[in-house]
């Protein structure tokens, strides 16, 4: 469906370097990484506002690196909405049509079917500046269906929101991705994002494309210690194998022995990603755990986002789990309490090198 083919561009002092990548059609496919990483820039060469100065860009197996924006079949959402602010939601949602030269008629009725779908039709005669993020949110998203364009790409379309309005958000958007088998691409800082809505991901760094990959095996199993940072690892860990029998290793992290999984040599230093749904807390010495890893530990610190929490605990090394809010309250969880960890060698994802 598009296709980077060693595409690198210079904007100001920021570069793209030597991109190449695929996005198949039907994907969503989330582009990641740090802020100033380029993931922006990616997404607007896709919608043709920046032209390579080497390497192509391929829209269904045709070069398109010179084709302007209006003939690529794309529909770009700003973080921002974009939205005009002299015009009605309806005129909004229309523009685009208007532009394309559809008749009166249909277009008020494509625009009608089109609030009733994002359920904003009661905000119809409202403007911009009137609307929550959520409205406008949605607004800018009829806005750019209405077009039936091939790509929609998504800057960032959630991070404005608040937590309720995100959750009825991401359903807009699954629901969207399925019912129109639209292609979307879409910028995020957000692993839970990536993980509810992404079948593949790409992790760019510095204007560069360090990973990329289905979803599942780029969230889970990074290829490096920065990649595994901006894919949302919650505990990366280096430390060096002390043995290792059949692939079963044991690793020196500080001072404390983890077993994991991997084929790395006696003596080999190693990372250890562990994601900090995949640790298990309990209070106190704990009850018993069939995990190989298990310690004791203090929790030093906790840490509410929204409906879950971040705990981090003192185990000799620094370990963070995330629980619900009401299971630290159901705990009586807070700083000092003494905690037992646990942690699957299964559950460990041992980067070499």
């Amino acid at each position: 469906m598009i296709a980077f083919d060693r595409v690198s561009l210079a904007l100001g002092s920021f570069r793209l370097n030597d991109v190449s990548l695929t996005i198949n059609k039907g994907d969503y496919y989330f582009i990641v990484g740090p802020s100033g990483a380029g993931k922006t820039v990616l997404l607007e060469a896709i919608a043709g506002l920046h032209r390579p100065e080497r390497g192509r860009i391929l829209l269904r197996d045709e070069e398109i690196t010179t084709l302007p924006p209006e003939k690529r079949g794309v529909a770009l959402v700003y973080q921002d909405y974009s939205l005009f602010p002299n015009m009605t939601v309806v005129d909004n949602v229309g523009y685009g049509l208007r532009v394309r030269g559809m008749q009166k008629e249909e277009a008020r009725s494509e625009v009608a079917g089109l609030l009733e779908r994002f359920g904003i039709s009661h905000l119809a005669d409202r403007y911009p500046g009137t609307l929550s993020g959520g409205e406008q949110q949605r607004v800018a998203l009829a806005r750019a269906v209405a077009v039936k364009p091939d790509i929609l790409l998504l800057d960032e379309p959630l991070s404005a929101l608040d937590p309720i309005t995100q959750e009825k958000f991401i359903d807009d958007l699954q629901r969207l991705h399925r019912e129109d088998n639209l292609t979307i691409v879409q910028v995020s800082h957000s692993r839970r994002e990536a993980n509810l809505l992404a079948t593949r991901v790409a992790v760019i760094i510095d204007g560069t494309l360090v990973d990329e990959g289905m979803a599942d095996i780029v969230l889970n199993t990074p290829r490096s210690r920065e990649v595994a940072s901006f894919v949302g690892m919650g505990n990366i860990l280096d430390g060096a194998v002390t043995a290792n029998e059949d692939g079963h290793a044991t690793v020196d992290v500080g001072g404390r022995a983890f077993e994991a999984l991997t084929e790395a040599a006696a003596g080999e230093e190693v990372t250890l990603c562990i994601r900090a749904d995949d640790v298990v807390l309990a209070v106190g010495d704990g009850r018993r755990s069939s995990a190989r890893n298990t310690m004791a530990g203090t929790i030093i610190r906790i840490v509410e986002n929204g409906p879950v929490a971040e705990v981090k605990v003192d185990c000799g090394i620094a370990l963070t789990a995330v629980l619900t809010r009401r299971s630290v309250r159901d705990l009586s969880l807070v700083p000092g309490t003494p905690v037992t960890l646990s942690v699957k060698a299964t559950a460990i994802h041992v980067i070499r090198g």
